[in-house]
Formats: C-alpha cells, sequence, structure tokens
C-alpha cells in the first residue's frame, strides 16, 4: 500500500509532468521517463536487487498505472 511519502513523491512527479507537457511529445516523455528509471534501478543495492527484480517492478507498476488511468478514463463523461 502507498505511504504518504508514495503519494507526495506521484504527486512531485506528475506536477514535473505537468509543467512540460506541451512543450515535449509524450513520445519524448515516455523516453525520458522510462531513462530515469534506468537510473533508479542503477542506483540500486545489487547485493539484493536483481536486474530481474527490478524490472518485475517496474512491470507491475506499469500495468497498475494504466490501469488507473483507463479506470479514470471509463468515469469522465463527455460534454456533448
Amino acid at each position: 500500500m502507498p505511504s504518504a511519502e508514495h503519494h507526495a513523491f506521484r504527486t512531485d512527479a506528475i506536477a514535473l509532468l505537468d509543467k512540460h507537457a506541451g512543450h515535449l511529445d509524450k513520445k519524448e516523455m515516455l523516453a525520458l521517463a522510462a531513462h530515469l528509471v534506468g537510473q533508479i534501478i542503477a542506483m540500486q543495492d545489487q547485493r539484493t536487487m536483481r536486474p530481474d527484480m527490478a524490472m518485475e517492478i517496474v512491470a507491475r507498476n506499469i500495468e497498475v498505472g494504466n490501469a488507473e488511468v483507463l479506470a479514470n478514463l471509463s468515469k469522465s463523461q463527455g460534454n456533448g
């Protein structure tokens, strides 16, 4: 379960994405975010976090993030 610190980190990250939205192409933002994730993976303690473990964390959280957005999109109402 996400902690208050997790929510704060996510809120700050979303604010950063919002700040640059419209100035960067969505594909570029995806590439830059993936690059940052790669750097965070490299900072893990290699004695306790194998690359396959890190990628499993990334994959699971990509799925959760996608599901959250899709759920919110299905809840939104059109203006027409």
